[in-house]
């Protein structure tokens, strides 16, 4: 089994129980922190003390990142108990990462800083721009840092930046680079800090921002070459945004919790919710979604070292359709919930209306839903170029198996472009083969109708006409594209899956998943409400035993 399994079974029992007044993170404390607003520091101290830290560094500077599954499993742990604490301390993964390819000794500064415990912010957003990264204002002439940062998460806590700067006055991508500023090396009385930003959710993460009047640096703290800034970022996106699927993962937990703690225990018109096969189909659907998300943020996290070179294309995909299905989800979660999903302190409901309003800051980390869709847009003649190729795939499913062992990170292997699309795409014939293997015939069934809309959807993308500007047409196609990959994901999950839990050794999860991924394509079908109910069976009584409800053994405490 791939180590970064033992590592997550093992914080997870570090972790505690929730609801044991012994746990690291309690939910009560969770929730009345929220309530306050207050920053989670004694939780951030806590995975500090586990050394959560470490697997944000690259095994060759000290730490044990050599795939991008140990953090996300990792950070998906603190999420499912407070995704605010996971915001605060995996922001460090995030303004550390560009380092690593950089390699010499702004690595080997950044690992010691990272080792400590202490947090590393990545300054990339200012004021007025936004997600418009070329027309940075914040420079560096010489060795002088100008300017600002705002909204930044760890602004004001963390020890250290990864700044994009200008270091030319055109506006081009070779006008940016990076550097780092270290608090603990500059003089503190040119640096000012913009005030905490009132967020509806995570409300007690500290997003707010910095600014640096003529800030003398160090000698050589550019992270990487001088003028590769923007390229180093765009490269470095192609790993956080799989990982920042994990805090989805994480809200999406809680959200299933309290659905099938309340499908349990919730009586209506003299029954009990479970024995009404409308909420069960309800409850199976939400469970559904939960599932198509885990599958696809998994073996997206697979792909960072697998197919590291179509991680551009790969790396969109996975970070529109997570977040997006786990909105969907809290969406339907809040209906089916009703009242109870507004309370506090309620069955759980509290961890509930936290999580729903926490996640929804998930979707523009790293790129918004509109950066990522342009991002398949802009790989449109890719998949098609690939579509057109004869490729052996027959070892792709052993290599994107989330039970493998890590073939190593290397960053050298990523590419601004892929230059045929996504091999998982290709592979769909292949994978839909290999589903059908003893599958139950609504399984087979969903899986026929999926491959016969996959190919619709991908004969589509061969056929787009490149544009300038990309219009709705596009955007609506490459919305189709990723739900299209979320599919082959599940295909490949049902296909190939050394890790596989009891509920996904069940055709009913395949098929509800494969159902509810059809009718996003426009090709419903009659038995999905069918597999949902099955689906909602199950993962009762997974949720019965204590046991997360998840595609995937190993990566919790038994």
């Amino acid at each position: 089994m791939n180590e970064a399994f033992h590592r997550a079974a093992d914080i997870d029992k570090y972790l505690g129980d929730p609801r044991d007044p012994q746990a690291r993170i309690r939910e009560d404390d969770v929730l009345s922190a929220d309530e306050e607003s207050l920053f989670p520091a004694e939780a951030v101290d806590a995975l500090n003390d586990w050394g959560v830290q470490r697997a944000y560094i690259p095994a060759r500077f000290g730490g044990e990142l050599d795939d991008a599954l140990l953090p996300m499993l990792l950070i998906r742990h603190v999420a499912r108990r407070d995704l605010t604490a996971a915001v605060a301390h995996g922001k460090t993964f995030l303004g550390a990462l560009c380092a690593w390819p950089a390699g010499g000794d702004i690595a080997a500064r950044m690992a010691s800083i990272v080792d400590s415990g202490a947090a590393v912010s990545w300054g990339l957003t200012e004021q007025g721009r936004g997600s418009d990264l070329l027309h940075t204002q914040t420079r560096v002439d010489g060795s002088t840092l100008s300017g600002g940062k705002w909204p930044i998460n760890n602004a004001t806590r963390g020890r250290a930046m990864c700044v994009l700067v200008r270091t030319r006055p055109e506006i081009d991508a070779r006008s940016l680079s990076l550097v780092l500023a270290d608090k603990e090396e500059i003089d503190l009385r040119r640096v000012s800090y913009r005030p905490k930003v009132r967020t509806h959710g995570i409300k007690g993460a500290d997003i707010s921002g910095i600014d640096w009047d003529e800030v003398p640096l160090p000698p050589d703290r550019f992270v990487g070459e001088p003028g590769r800034g923007f390229e180093t970022v765009l490269k470095a996106l192609q790993i956080t945004r799989p990982v920042c699927t994990a805090l989805s993962l994480g809200a999406a937990d809680a959200a299933v919790a309290a659905v099938l703690a309340f499908t349990s225990d919730r009586r209506l018109y003299g029954r009990g919710l479970v024995d009404l096969p409308t909420a069960t189909a309800e409850a199976g659907a939400i469970v559904a979604d939960m599932l198509i998300a885990e599958a696809t943020a998994m073996v997206g996290a697979r792909h960072v070292t697998a197919y590291t070179e179509e991680m551009g294309l790969v790396s969109a995909l996975v970070k529109y359709v997570v977040p997006a299905t786990v909105d969907t989800l809290f969406r339907n979660a809040t209906q089916f919930l009703g009242a109870r999903s507004q309370l506090v302190g309620t069955a759980r409901a509290g961890a509930f209306q936290k999580a729903a309003r926490d996640n929804r800051v998930v979707g523009i980390f790293d790129g918004n839903s509109v950066v990522n869709l342009n991002a398949i847009v802009n790989e449109f003649g890719a998949i098609a170029r690939g579509a057109r190729r004869e490729a052996d795939l027959q070892s792709l499913p052993a290599v994107l198996d989330a039970g493998a062992a890590s073939q190593g990170l290397d960053f050298g292997r990523l590419r601004l472009l892929t230059k045929a699309g996504s091999s998982l795409l290709r592979a769909i014939p292949m994978l839909a083969s290999l589903a059908r293997r003893n599958a139950s015939p609504d399984l087979t069934h969903a899986i026929a109708v999926f491959e016969s809309a996959a190919a619709e959807v991908l004969g589509e993308v061969s056929a787009a006409v490149p544009a300038a500007r990309p219009g709705a047409a596009h955007f609506e196609l490459a919305q189709l594209v990723a739900e299209t990959f979320a599919g082959a994901c599940c295909l490949l999950v049902r296909a190939h899956n050394t890790v596989s839990s009891s509920l996904a050794r069940d055709d009913a999860w395949a098929a509800a998943a494969l159902g509810r991924i059809c009718e996003r394509l426009g090709y419903p079908l009659l038995g999905t409400t069918s597999a949902c109910r099955a689906l909602a069976g199950h993962a009762l009584e997974t949720s019965r035993r204590g046991t997360p409800v998840t595609l995937f053994e190993g990566w919790y405490a038994a």
